[in-house]
Protein backbone atom coordinates (compact mmCIF):
# COMPACT_ATOMS: atom_id res chain seq x y z
CA UNK A 1 0.00 0.00 0.00
CA UNK A 2 1.61 3.15 -0.89
CA UNK A 3 0.99 6.35 1.63
CA UNK A 4 0.51 9.83 1.81
CA UNK A 5 1.53 11.77 4.34
CA UNK A 6 -0.78 14.04 5.64
CA UNK A 7 0.38 15.79 8.66
CA UNK A 8 1.53 15.32 12.51
CA UNK A 9 -0.11 14.60 15.55
CA UNK A 10 1.21 18.00 17.88
CA UNK A 11 -0.69 17.23 21.05
CA UNK A 12 -3.79 15.97 22.99
CA UNK A 13 -6.82 17.61 23.49
CA UNK A 14 -8.92 17.51 26.46
CA UNK A 15 -9.35 13.95 28.51
CA UNK A 16 -11.68 11.93 25.73
CA UNK A 17 -8.43 10.48 23.97
CA UNK A 18 -8.62 13.16 20.83
CA UNK A 19 -5.42 13.92 19.31
CA UNK A 20 -4.32 16.81 18.09
CA UNK A 21 -3.21 17.10 14.48
CA UNK A 22 -1.44 19.79 12.70
CA UNK A 23 -1.78 19.02 8.39
CA UNK A 24 -1.39 21.54 5.31
CA UNK A 25 -2.09 19.26 2.91
CA UNK A 26 -4.19 20.61 0.41
CA UNK A 27 -6.84 17.75 0.49
CA UNK A 28 -7.28 17.31 4.01
CA UNK A 29 -11.12 18.32 3.68
CA UNK A 30 -11.06 14.81 2.08
CA UNK A 31 -8.90 13.03 4.70
CA UNK A 32 -10.62 14.41 7.86
CA UNK A 33 -13.37 12.63 8.34
CA UNK A 34 -15.65 10.14 10.03
CA UNK A 35 -14.35 6.68 8.97
CA UNK A 36 -11.16 7.44 6.91
CA UNK A 37 -8.37 5.29 8.37
CA UNK A 38 -5.03 6.37 9.28
CA UNK A 39 -2.09 5.30 9.86
CA UNK A 40 1.19 6.53 12.16
CA UNK A 41 5.04 6.37 11.69
CA UNK A 42 6.65 3.21 13.31
CA UNK A 43 3.17 1.86 14.08
CA UNK A 44 2.19 -1.20 11.84
CA UNK A 45 -1.52 -0.72 12.77
CA UNK A 46 -4.09 1.16 11.48
CA UNK A 47 -6.82 3.33 13.19
CA UNK A 48 -10.32 4.84 12.09
CA UNK A 49 -11.56 8.03 12.84
CA UNK A 50 -14.77 7.65 14.55
CA UNK A 51 -14.74 11.53 14.84
CA UNK A 52 -13.25 15.07 13.82
CA UNK A 53 -13.73 18.36 14.23
CA UNK A 54 -11.49 21.94 13.20
CA UNK A 55 -9.98 23.76 16.25
CA UNK A 56 -7.34 26.37 15.88
CA UNK A 57 -5.38 25.35 13.26
CA UNK A 58 -5.51 21.50 14.13
CA UNK A 59 -7.85 18.90 13.58
CA UNK A 60 -8.89 17.29 16.58
CA UNK A 61 -9.27 13.09 15.60
CA UNK A 62 -11.01 10.74 18.14
CA UNK A 63 -10.13 7.47 16.71
CA UNK A 64 -12.43 4.76 17.32
CA UNK A 65 -12.15 2.45 20.68
CA UNK A 66 -10.15 5.19 22.34
CA UNK A 67 -11.68 7.86 24.91
CA UNK A 68 -8.81 8.48 27.61
CA UNK A 69 -6.06 10.67 26.72
CA UNK A 70 -3.79 7.91 28.54
CA UNK A 71 -4.60 5.67 25.98
CA UNK A 72 -3.61 7.83 23.03
CA UNK A 73 0.04 9.02 24.32
CA UNK A 74 1.60 6.88 22.19
CA UNK A 75 0.39 8.79 19.29
CA UNK A 76 2.10 12.13 20.28
CA UNK A 77 4.86 13.68 17.62
CA UNK A 78 4.20 10.72 15.15
CA UNK A 79 4.09 11.08 11.60
CA UNK A 80 0.30 10.89 10.19
CA UNK A 81 -0.84 8.77 7.00
CA UNK A 82 -3.60 8.10 4.74
CA UNK A 83 -3.77 5.21 1.74
CA UNK A 84 -2.58 7.46 -1.03
CA UNK A 85 -4.39 5.83 -3.99
CA UNK A 86 -7.51 6.09 -2.12
CA UNK A 87 -7.76 10.26 -1.71
CA UNK A 88 -5.39 11.17 -4.67
CA UNK A 89 -7.31 11.62 -7.76
CA UNK A 90 -5.99 10.37 -11.25
CA UNK A 91 -3.18 12.84 -12.30
CA UNK A 92 -3.33 15.14 -9.17
CA UNK A 93 -0.17 15.12 -7.02
CA UNK A 94 0.87 16.66 -3.27
CA UNK A 95 4.29 18.91 -3.54
CA UNK A 96 6.16 16.22 -1.97
CA UNK A 97 5.98 14.14 -5.13
CA UNK A 98 7.79 16.87 -7.03
CA UNK A 99 11.08 16.59 -5.29
CA UNK A 100 13.31 15.25 -8.08
CA UNK A 101 11.49 16.50 -11.04
CA UNK A 102 13.37 18.68 -13.55
CA UNK A 103 12.56 22.33 -14.16
CA UNK A 104 11.80 23.56 -17.83
CA UNK A 105 12.19 26.48 -19.34
CA UNK A 106 11.92 26.79 -23.28
CA UNK A 107 13.44 23.20 -23.37
CA UNK A 108 16.51 24.41 -21.32
CA UNK A 109 16.76 22.20 -17.99
CA UNK A 110 17.42 24.15 -15.17
CA UNK A 111 17.80 22.42 -12.63
CA UNK A 112 15.95 19.63 -10.30
CA UNK A 113 13.59 20.59 -7.43
CA UNK A 114 15.06 19.63 -4.02
CA UNK A 115 12.53 21.23 -1.72
CA UNK A 116 9.44 23.66 -1.00
CA UNK A 117 7.62 25.51 0.96
CA UNK A 118 4.20 26.39 1.71
CA UNK A 119 2.72 29.63 2.97
CA UNK A 120 -0.83 31.13 2.85
CA UNK A 121 -1.24 31.63 -0.84
CA UNK A 122 0.71 29.35 -2.28
CA UNK A 123 3.65 26.69 -2.53
CA UNK A 124 7.43 27.92 -3.49
CA UNK A 125 9.79 25.34 -4.68
CA UNK A 126 12.88 25.32 -4.49
CA UNK A 127 15.20 24.72 -7.48
CA UNK A 128 19.40 23.37 -7.79
CA UNK A 129 21.08 23.67 -10.52
CA UNK A 130 23.83 25.81 -12.36
CA UNK A 131 21.89 28.60 -10.38
CA UNK A 132 19.42 27.77 -7.43
CA UNK A 133 16.47 30.11 -7.25
CA UNK A 134 13.06 29.97 -5.62
CA UNK A 135 9.90 29.03 -8.09
CA UNK A 136 6.39 30.06 -6.90
CA UNK A 137 4.17 28.07 -7.81
CA UNK A 138 1.75 30.29 -9.69
CA UNK A 139 0.55 30.44 -13.42
CA UNK A 140 3.16 33.34 -14.03
CA UNK A 141 5.94 30.83 -13.87
CA UNK A 142 4.34 27.22 -14.16
CA UNK A 143 3.04 26.04 -16.81
CA UNK A 144 2.26 22.29 -16.48
CA UNK A 145 3.85 19.22 -13.85
CA UNK A 146 3.85 16.06 -16.38
CA UNK A 147 4.01 13.29 -13.32
CA UNK A 148 5.03 10.94 -16.07
CA UNK A 149 8.10 12.27 -17.26
CA UNK A 150 8.79 13.68 -13.81
CA UNK A 151 9.16 17.38 -15.69
CA UNK A 152 7.63 20.89 -14.31
CA UNK A 153 7.13 23.04 -17.56
CA UNK A 154 7.81 26.87 -16.64
CA UNK A 155 7.90 30.27 -18.26
CA UNK A 156 9.95 33.72 -17.43
CA UNK A 157 12.21 31.50 -15.09
CA UNK A 158 14.93 33.84 -16.32
CA UNK A 159 13.59 36.73 -14.20
CA UNK A 160 13.60 34.97 -11.11
CA UNK A 161 17.06 33.89 -11.46
CA UNK A 162 18.23 37.49 -12.47
CA UNK A 163 15.91 38.85 -9.20
CA UNK A 164 18.05 35.99 -7.25
CA UNK A 165 21.13 37.54 -8.30
CA UNK A 166 20.32 41.21 -8.10
CA UNK A 167 19.67 40.50 -4.24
Amino acid sequence: MNKLYVGKVVGTHGIKGEIKVFSDVKIKERIFKSGTTLYFSDLNNSYEIENVRFHKNNYLVLLKGFNNINDVLFLLKKNVYVDRDIFLKKDEFVYEDLIGFEVLCDDKVYGKISDFEVNSSYATFFVEGDNNFYLPNVSEYVLNVDLKNKKVYTKNVGDLILWKLMY
